[in-house]
């Protein structure tokens, strides 16, 4: 089967398996870190689930607006260089995909930052 009538399974199984890691974690009054911890696959299967939803939508290659790339850094349309940089590494070191970020997340708030500087 391809992974376009893949992925909202997979999406389901991973709801199941963290719904299931929340009840666990309140029966056993044990932190939900640590259950998801011992359950390594649950991010692993989430994140592929995100990839493919997101190569398959093409949504990387839309077009971002000055405004839209604004709202991802938190900044304002008309924001000078350093608040674009200060409000750029502020987001990808929490975004990064080192850290447990995403990817797309990544890609967006890279892309943000480029669209308002060249703009600047």
């Amino acid at each position: 089967m391809s992974g376009k009538n893949n992925w909202p399974k997979d999406w389901i199984k991973a709801g199941g398996i963290l719904g299931i890691a929340i009840l666990s974690a309140r029966a056993t009054r044990t932190p939900l870190a640590t259950i998801l911890s011992a359950m390594p696959f649950v991010l692993k299967a989430l994140r592929q689930a995100e990839s493919e939803q997101t190569r398959q939508s093409g949504s990387m290659t839309a077009t971002m607006t000055p405004e839209e790339a604004a709202l991802i850094l938190g900044v304002a349309v008309n924001a000078n260089e350093k608040e674009i940089q200060e409000a750029h590494r502020r987001l990808i070191q929490k975004n990064h995909p080192d850290v447990g970020g995403t990817d797309y997340l990544a890609a967006k708030i890279n892309q943000s930052r480029d669209i308002l500087l060249k703009r600047s």
